[in-house]
């Protein structure tokens, strides 16, 4: 092994136990965010203090490993081990499959928040936080849709190069029209609703939205498996 492809391990290695860590921040982060925002809705008093001492901190985090998670992407050195072993595109689309699998996992219990919060706007008792809590249910949502559609990195050429060959186009198109299937039973049920109660339908329509996204996520992670296997 030559040094310059030892040095590209070791600088490979260091990279990859600072995502690791930024990941765990932003865990961390979101769990607070969650757990504060939930506090000042349900408590009172001192409780309600806890909810906005942990919230902000907690979106902060979040948002501080969103940011740096950016800066400790792939570079040359991952380029250049991934390559020594053989399989660098294979690498970053089981990658990116497992991240949209992982998504819905990690952002059930703040659709489950929006829901709540969108029932409460629907009968007219809603306020600002129930507000926000249900864009962000959207948001996830769509971030969702964004990895799924390969929208996210419509202007990273180099990406586009190893996420847009043949096969894994084949999968995203599988994945949408999984998508399209779930979402087309569920406005049938969120319709029934309505009819029964609109404010259910109302308070349905994050979790369509968050449900359908994630149908699309976990069959393109599954087709993913799938290929793998052989």
């Amino acid at each position: 092994m030559d040094d310059g492809l030892k040095r590209a391990k070791a600088n490979e290695r260091r990279r990859v136990r600072r995502l690791r860590m930024i990941a765990a921040l932003g865990g961390v982060g979101l769990t607070a965010t969650i757990c504060g925002v939930f506090l000042m809705k349900r408590g009172e008093g001192p409780a309600a203090n806890v909810g906005a001492v942990l919230a902000l901190p907690g979106f902060c985090a979040v948002f501080a490993s969103m940011m740096l998670a950016m800066f400790h992407g792939p570079d040359i050195d991952t380029i250049r081990v991934e390559r020594a072993k053989g399989g660098y595109r294979d690498s970053v689309q089981k990658q990116r499959a497992v991240s949209m699998a992982i998504m819905p996992l990690t952002s059930l219990a703040l659709v489950c928040l929006g829901t709540t919060s969108a029932w409460a706007i629907a009968g007219g008792r809603g306020d600002w936080d129930d507000w926000h809590l249900v864009a962000l249910s959207l948001v996830v949502s769509a971030l969702l849709l964004t990895r799924v559609t390969g929208f996210d990195i419509r202007d990273d050429k180099k990406m586009k190069r190893l996420l847009e060959d043949e096969l894994t186009l084949s999968f995203r198109r599988s994945a949408l029209n999984t998508a399209l299937g779930v979402a087309l039973a569920g406005m049938v049920v969120v319709f029934v609703l309505g009819l029964w109660k609109p404010q259910a339908a109302v308070a349905a329509m994050p979790g369509l939205m968050f449900v359908t996204a994630s149908a699309a996520g976990l069959r393109y992670w599954q087709l993913d498996r799938r290929a793998a296997g052989g």
